[in-house]
């Protein structure tokens, strides 16, 4: 008889899967590990999910990292323009609807910015990185005429963005309450702007 599979145990999986990638990353999260959570057997899992790469793929499927790759470039440039002293200002463009996509796949984003090693995704975070940083150096440079950003500003750039990265996924994992999620974002980006905004004018100063 061929068997029979029940979809809240199917939900039951996915749950315990999305906890354990985000809780330990890809590579030491264990099929063991994620039936034990679920409350089911491995050999229960393996019916439903034959493979770890085909139960990861489920937790974040590929349409999810899209889409947020999608809102990111759509954020960045308003991103660069607020961190900008001189930059005319834009308004929080996409501010909310990113804001509200990291509310709604919370642990999938943690596991995109900083637990994906061994998947398809595994430069996703180093991708953050480098479209904050290109964005950042872009208005700088294009607002400023003469000015080229040099190899170590860039590089305290980078490592100022890969806070960034680790700090975001530290505040969605541990915040799993929208109000205290929403504050959490806020309070850091409170902090984050106006230290871009010191970058921005120490290049203008040093560099032009």
């Amino acid at each position: 008889m061929p068997q029979v599979l029940k979809e809240e145990v199917r939900r039951r999986i996915l749950a315990a899967a999305l906890e354990a990638f985000a809780a330990h990353g890809y590579a030491s999260a264990t099929i063991t590990a994620i039936a034990e959570r679920a409350g089911i057997g491995a050999a229960s899992l393996y019916r439903y999910y034959p493979s770890k790469a085909e139960l990861f793929a489920a937790v974040v499927p590929a349409e999810l990292a899209a889409r947020f790759e999608a809102l990111l470039e759509g954020r960045v440039e308003a991103l660069a323009h607020l961190a900008d002293p001189v930059a005319p200002r834009r308004g929080n463009v996409g501010a909310e609807e990113l804001l509200d996509f990291w509310i709604e796949a919370r642990l999938a984003v943690v596991i995109l910015l900083d637990r994906a090693a061994g998947t398809a995704y595994a430069r996703y975070g180093e991708r953050f990185v480098e479209l904050l940083t290109s964005a950042t150096i872009a208005q700088i440079e294009g607002a400023t005429p003469g000015i080229e950003i040099s190899a170590p500003a860039r590089f305290v750039l980078e490592r100022i963005f890969e806070g960034t990265r680790r700090t975001l996924a530290a505040i969605l994992e541990a915040h799993a309450d929208e109000p205290a999620l929403r504050q959490a974002i806020a309070a850091f980006w409170s902090y984050q702007l106006p230290g871009l905004a010191g970058f921005s004018r120490w290049v203008r100063e040093t560099q032009a």
